[in-house]
């Protein structure tokens, strides 16, 4: 399951005697929106602020030299703030999924952001633990991580790992049992993509009949119909 607080205590109350697995899917994307993605912003806006700082110190300054390195210097700020915006894929992608530019490109901006580079580790070995298969050693394994976040000063780092430090139990039986919502979570985004393309529909009989019909697989070995 997610980690949705009420589902969580739902699930308990009527099926106590039931292990909860947390998902894979949702702890992955969570940190990535929540951490990653809330940090890489953060300094993002940093190179921001500090391009148009050094702006208007060419305007204070009369001094052509000054204002001449001020200006590089933006134009530098600026330019970062640029990549660190559009940095997300590479931050998120796995390492092997990587071109040799954007491996580069990414040892670049670990590098040049500590805040980044320790959510970055905290992600790849958060990636690590879910796959150990076993148990005391997950159970190991994640409240070091926890541990980490709680100690690591970054706001949002900190605010995630206090959220999920209750949940660690449910983390680690990931080890005993290797499930997670993938395939469920892809389906759902289809079919909001089927509600999506109809612009509504007034007959749900045939919205439900289209969601059918999405669910059949596909057979790629059958000749296509021309």
């Amino acid at each position: 399951m997610d980690m949705n607080a009420s589902f969580n205590r739902l699930f308990q109350k009527y099926c106590p005697k039931v292990p909860i697995v947390y998902d894979r899917y949702h702890m992955q994307a969570q940190f990535g929106r929540d951490v990653m993605g809330a940090v890489r912003l953060e300094e993002a806006q940093k190179h921001r602020q500090e391009a148009e700082a050094l702006k208007e110190y060419t305007k204070e300054t009369n001094n052509p030299e000054l204002q001449k390195m001020a200006r590089e210097k933006s134009h530098e700020e600026r330019k970062l703030y640029t990549e660190l915006k559009k940095s997300r894929w590479i931050l998120l992608k796995k390492d092997d999924h990587l071109n040799e530019r954007q491996k580069t490109h990414l040892l670049d901006i670990l590098s040049e952001h500590r805040d980044l580079a320790i959510c970055y580790a905290m992600k790849q070995e958060m990636t690590r633990l879910f796959t150990l298969t076993d148990y005391e050693e997950a159970l190991a394994g994640w409240t070091k991580w926890i541990q980490a976040g709680l100690e690591s000063g970054i706001p949002a780092l900190v605010k995630f790992a206090r959220q999920k430090q209750k949940r660690i139990q449910g983390l680690a039986a990931h080890a005993l049992y290797p499930i997670n919502t993938g395939k469920l979570e892809g389906f759902n985004n289809k079919i909001k993509v089927l509600k999506r393309i109809g612009y509504g529909y007034r007959n749900m009989d045939y919205f439900f009949t289209l969601i059918r019909f999405n669910s059949l697989p596909v057979d790629y070995s059958s000749p296509k119909i021309p």
